[in-house]
């Protein structure tokens, strides 16, 4: 986002009062000595910075005994006046102190910031060696040691690792996308780089619902693509003046550009195309019923399963279905979505037990089509109900069996 000259600077003396954290790298990193006008012995700035770590302090060398003893004695106040850190700048200067605190360890003042030090940033240590002398007959000259921390590792182009729905059959009022990123992305002008070609490989104008406020998770790695749900939903004007968005029969290809940007400010390891095929509209909600449960063995830490017979919403079947106890008692586990959305896998933390559990399923839950339980998307709307609420839920019981006796099973 461009930002005038004085928004400029008030954005230099945000990032010198509290230095945001990045991880560095390479070793310690020692910064120049400066000579003072006196005969003080000299000084250096070394940098407290682990390979693959943050810089987490500056220590400053040469001090004697004397000078480190009257640092001691200081006030906290008065150590921070006698040595500061601050961000070098061609641009700007009287730059407010970075935030910190000073202390005396072993042969040496460390400066330890409120925030990790940024890195490859340039900065500046000021010592005032007239404050710790302790004798104005023999005075010496404020000594000034500039130093850069490491810069940060090179790391891989972030790439867009999948994109849902998996399957290449999709319904003609295929309601979204979802598209997983391999590190965080940049926020704004998402559907500059995302594009949907028709059979001819023209670019289809008025596909998308582009909001203003991106649908991105908290971690800036699913962006959540709407099509417009005025030309997916019957008897809405958008619909009736542009046709849907996909039409069964045809193919398609979403596109994403290599050039949008991640967190860092850096493009996508490369494009990313998805060529898929339009099947007929479903209009259906999803009926449990049809549902196929495979439950597991006592004493086991198989996989509950569940295969549907059509793909459900890949990001809600990840939080919209969990297993407890028959009494509410929830278990512990990780879930896995395979199959084209069609397979439900749970695995739990710890071995089942014989006896009886449930699943329980938010009625929230959609097919790619928007269709939740019991209830289309695409309704009557003077004869519709209400649309269920995330959090209600219905739950369906299923046994877990003790397992088989091996000498019976034998026989």
């Amino acid at each position: 986002m461009a930002m005038r000259d004085g928004q400029t600077s008030l954005a230099i003396v945000a990032l010198c009062l509290g230095l945001a954290a990045f991880v560095g790298c390479g070793g310690s990193v020692r910064g120049p000595t400066r000579l003072s006008t006196g005969a003080a012995v000299p000084l250096q700035a070394q940098v407290n910075q682990s390979e693959g770590a943050e810089a987490t302090s500056v220590d400053v060398l040469g001090l004697s005994d004397a000078e480190l003893g009257t640092f001691s004695a200081l006030s906290p106040a008065e150590r921070s006046a006698a040595v500061s850190v601050h961000v070098v700048d061609n641009d700007a200067e009287n730059l407010p102190a970075v935030a910190g605190e000073c202390s005396v360890e072993g042969d040496s003042i460390r400066f330890t910031p409120r925030y990790p030090l940024a890195r490859g940033m340039r900065y500046r240590a000021t010592v005032d060696r007239d404050r710790l002398s302790g004798d104005p007959a023999n005075a010496v000259d404020t000594v000034t040691l500039e130093f850069q921390t490491a810069a940060a590792a090179e790391t891989a182009p972030t790439a867009l690792s999948q994109i849902y729905p998996s399957g290449q059959q999709l319904p003609e009022n295929q309601l979204k996308f979802y598209l997983h990123f391999s590190a965080p992305m940049s926020r704004g002008d998402a559907y500059r780089y995302i594009h949907l070609l028709d059979a001819e490989g023209q670019e289809m104008e008025a596909v998308f619902l582009e909001l203003g406020e991106e649908l991105w998770d908290t971690d800036l790695r699913r962006f959540t693509l709407l099509c417009d749900p005025g030309r997916v939903k019957r008897g809405l004007v958008p619909r009736e003046e542009l046709g849907s968005v996909l039409q069964a029969g045809k193919g398609y290809t979403l596109v994403i550009d290599a050039d949008w940007r991640d967190a860092q400010g850096k493009p996508l390891q490369q494009q990313v195309r998805k060529a898929f095929h339009v099947v007929a509209p479903d209009h259906s909600p999803i009926e449990m019923a049809d549902w196929k449960i495979a439950a597991p063995q006592a004493e086991s830490r198989d996989p509950l399963v569940i295969n549907f017979p059509k793909a459900l919403d890949h990001s809600l079947l990840m939080r919209m279905l969990r297993v407890t106890r028959s009494g509410g008692e929830p278990i512990g586990g990780t879930v896995e979505v395979s199959e084209a959305e069609t397979r439900w896998r749970f695995k739990p933390n710890e071995s089942w037990s014989a006896g009886g559990y449930q699943i329980v399923v938010d009625t929230a839950l959609e097919d790619l089509a928007g269709n939740s339980i019991g209830r289309a998307f695409d309704t009557d709307t003077s004869a519709m109900q209400p649309a269920p609420a995330t959090g209600d839920t219905v739950s369906i019981p299923f046994l877990v069996s003790p397992q088989e006796n091996p000498k019976a099973r034998s026989e």
